[in-house]
Parts: structure tokens; sequence; C-alpha cells
């Protein structure tokens, strides 16, 4: 069911009742049992049949299909990943109803206006910014792609070494801004991207919201970098390891503002001294949380450098029209390993 309703949310149709119906699907040819199913179901208040019909039925065999319902009495509604432009005029010739990821066609159904929920701008504390990147890492690395994350609140605390319990308070927060939808408050509730958004929409909506995890930047002698063990590549560094941008001459690291010592302010230069001998200097970003803290969520290749949402949060402000390409080019490259 979770699929159709995915599936009827791009076209602002509600489902509100879904019953396999077993009978009709005993009528049909052996050949066909296979690759369909049959559902009394409710779309926008009215009653239907949904045919919903699997990649291994060819096109004959849909052909058949429709030619032994053309006479039933029933409003019926064929529901499909595809359906080619032929079937589609054979379908509406029947006056059978179809969606797919195409597009849809419904001879007596009319769509429910959908209006997506406002997204409300909130001040994240470290954890909490923490938690909204590592759904998002989930959604987009390690779930399916419904609208529903398939991870406990103890599975995402153990990821994170965030206890249980702020992370079901973080997650409370996002349900009152709107950012996500749930069943309940409590951890053993399920939670979910918002009705009217899918992932990408979802994803944009998130990182509009989001501040940059960069509080301030420093410029040190590499000596003193060298000596902290727990930093990442950053800036245009990082972002030179996955895209076409070229290395700049200064290298560029994070580190959490924890790491900040005092020996480390004290050697601060100016940045155009720094620049004037690159190599003996390093552009410290001091950040609002550890990016380390993503390391079980994301790929080995990711993990030289500071991840890759967080280093988009960080250099969106960009002026230059290159590094906002790369930037999106980052982030794509990032959602089609989904």
């Amino acid at each position: 069911m979770e699929h159709v309703q995915q599936l009827l949310n791009q076209y602002g149709l509600v489902l509100t009742d879904f019953a396999p119906n077993n009978e009709m699907l005993a009528l049909m040819p052996t050949i066909l049992k296979s690759s369909i199913s049959f559902a009394n179901v409710t779309i926008n208040q009215e009653e239907v049949v949904l045919i919903d019909t699997s990649a291994e039925l060819n096109e004959d065999h849909l052909i058949q299909l429709i030619q032994l319902l053309k006479n039933v009495p029933l409003p019926i509604i064929f529901l499909a990943d595809s359906f080619s432009i032929d079937t589609q005029m054979l379908l509406t010739k029947n006056q059978f109803g179809f969606i797919s990821q195409m597009g849809f066609y419904l001879p007596s159904l009319k769509p429910v206006k959908v209006t997506k929920p406002t997204m409300q701008l909130i001040s994240l504390s470290k954890n909490q910014q923490i938690i909204i990147l590592a759904l998002i890492y989930w959604k987009l690395l390690h779930d399916d792609d419904s609208n529903t994350f398939h991870i406990k609140v103890r599975q995402l605390a153990d990821y994170l070494n965030i206890t249980a319990m702020t992370i079901s308070r973080a997650l409370r927060t996002f349900v009152d801004a709107g950012w996500l939808a749930t069943s309940g408050y409590t951890r053993n509730h399920s939670f979910s991207i918002p009705t009217g958004y899918d992932l990408n929409s979802w994803v944009n909506e998130i990182l509009r919201l989001l501040p940059s995890p960069v509080q301030k930047t420093l410029y040190v002698p590499i000596n003193q970098i060298e000596q902290i063990e727990e930093k990442k590549l950053a800036s245009l560094t990082a972002l030179s390891k996955f895209t076409l941008i070229a290395p700049t001459t200064l290298v560029s690291w994070a580190i959490s503002n924890n790491q900040l010592t005092d020996e480390l302010k004290q050697a601060n230069l100016p940045e155009f001294n720094a620049r004037l001998t690159p190599k003996n200097n390093a552009a410290v970003e001091i950040w609002k949380y550890d990016s380390q803290v993503f390391n079980q969520l994301l790929p080995k290749n990711y993990q030289l450098a500071v991840d890759p949402v967080s280093l988009f949060l960080s250099l969106r402000n960009s002026h230059s029209k290159e590094v906002t390409e790369q930037l999106n080019k980052l982030l794509e490259n990032l959602v089609n390993q989904h």
C-alpha cells in the first residue's frame, strides 16, 4: 500500500482505504496472476478497483488483461511505473483510468489539491543538526524510496553516539516544525517525510533551512594543524576531491569547536599573510560539530573530507558560479547512489 500512496501523492490523490481483492485475482488466467494484484480502494472519496501491474507484465499480457476486464461494470484504475502511448490509448478508449510515474488519467476522479506544509525555520542545536543530516544520509544511502524512515531511534543513537532521549526530543521538534511527520511521539512510532513532499523536494527544502556548520576560520602554520588527529579536508580542498574544482594552494581543514585550543588561537595569522606562503600554512575551519560523526553512514570514499551535505552548506554562499555548479553536482552524485 505504501508505494501506491507514494505514487498517488505526486498527483494530489488521497488513498484512504486499501483491501486486497483476491476474488477478482482468482478469476484471472494463470499466466497473468503472478504479475498483477487487485485491491478495492478509496481514492479521493471514490471507491474503485485498483490493479497494480508489475514490470514482468509484458505489453501483450496487459492488452489481454484489458480485454478481459473491459465489460466489468466497475470503475477500474491501472497502476504501473510506466505505460506505453498505445496502452494509454487503449485504456482511455475502454474508460479505464491509469496512474504511472509519467502521468495519470482518471475518468471520474478529480485530484484534491495538496498544499505542501510550510517548514518553519528553527534554531538548531549541534545535535539537532547532526540528527537531521543523519536522516538525510540514511534515506539517500541506506533506506528505500518510500517516505517512511525505516530506522529506529535506538539504531540512530548507536550510529551517532547521541542518546535516544536526545534524538526523540529532536524528532519531536522536527515534527512540530513541519520537517517530519509521525504516527506518534514515542520512540516506537515511525516517522516520515511529510505529505506533499517526495525525497528530493524534502531534501532541498531542509537544506534551505540549515545553517553553515562553519563558525569561523583561522590561518595557522602547518605544524599546528599536523598535531590534530581528528581533522578532515574542508572547503575547496574537499570539493576538489569529488568534483572538477581545482585544488587550492592553501589547504583547508575542518576541526570541531571542542578542538580549538588557546595555542591555535595564538598561532592565528592574517589571511593575507597565510596566502603569501601557502605551503607553510593552512586554513582551519572551526565547525559546530565533528563531521566524523557520519562515518558509519557514509561510503569510505567520502571519509577523507567533511561530509558532502555539510560541505554544500559551508560553501553554498560562494559567489563563484563554478563552485555553485560543482556543489550541485556533488549532491546529485550523492542522490544518484540511492
